[in-house]
């Protein structure tokens, strides 16, 4: 009796875990796999034909390369002209541009990358906008940014979004997850690496004893 009980409970544990996986393994897929594209973002395409790889040259260069979307939504690629992207998921997207270039190419495979727009401003190297995958890790982009200077404070890196800090620890945040997206990075945000206070408090006694020097010579001249 209490072996068949024991039983009933172990089932129902192994059940619910296994429809957590299955529903974490669904909302993933499903992020992935309907993942749209936004003006002002980018998309990286890579086309090759399979059946050349054992000659060695299976990519098509001229189309492989990373392409902005325009305020219209549009891409425009080599040999098929203009392509409406945004709305589009990556598979669908790639579905698109393979038929496009059926005419020209024989049994295409086309790959599509969503790049977006993520500013790095800061104790940085190279400040700017970046155009990168959102699966990409967080020091991916800030090597992109060309690193952190020696004054940067990484442990109080922030992200702000519209004018307001979305995220407050980033560092944090990205211990929890590896991605971009996973932290919850947007397209249009900013990463902030703020810089090591200049003045420490032995500066300021300096300063204060500089000063107190001072006062006192000019009270000796003055009498």
């Amino acid at each position: 009796m209490f072996f068949n009980e024991c039983r009933k409970i172990l089932s129902f544990v192994l059940l619910v875990t296994g429809l957590q996986i299955i529903g974490n393994t669904t909302t993933l897929y499903s992020q992935n796999r309907f993942l749209t594209f936004a003006k002002g973002d980018a998309i990286r395409v890579k086309v090759w034909q399979p059946w050349r790889m054992a000659e060695g040259n299976a990519g098509i260069e001229d189309l492989n390369g990373d392409y902005a979307i325009d305020n219209q939504g549009n891409i425009l690629l080599p040999l098929i002209s203009e392509v409406k992207v945004v709305g589009h998921s990556a598979k669908s997207l790639s579905d698109l541009i393979k038929e496009k270039l059926i005419p020209f190419l024989k049994d295409p495979f086309v790959s599509i990358t969503p790049l977006i727009r993520v500013t790095v401003q800061g104790a940085v190297n190279r400040p700017g906008a970046y155009l990168i995958p959102p699966n990409a890790s967080l020091w991916e982009i800030i090597e992109t940014a060309g690193g952190p200077t020696e004054k940067s404070e990484l442990k109080n890196m922030f992200t702000e979004r519209g004018g307001r800090v979305a995220i407050k620890n980033l560092l944090k945040s990205f211990e929890s997850g590896y991605s971009l997206q996973d932290i919850g990075i947007r397209t249009g945000d900013q990463i902030i690496v703020p810089s090591k206070n200049p003045f420490t408090y032995r500066d300021v006694l300096g300063f204060v004893s500089f000063g107190m020097n001072i006062a006192v010579l000019y009270i000796q001249i003055t009498r």
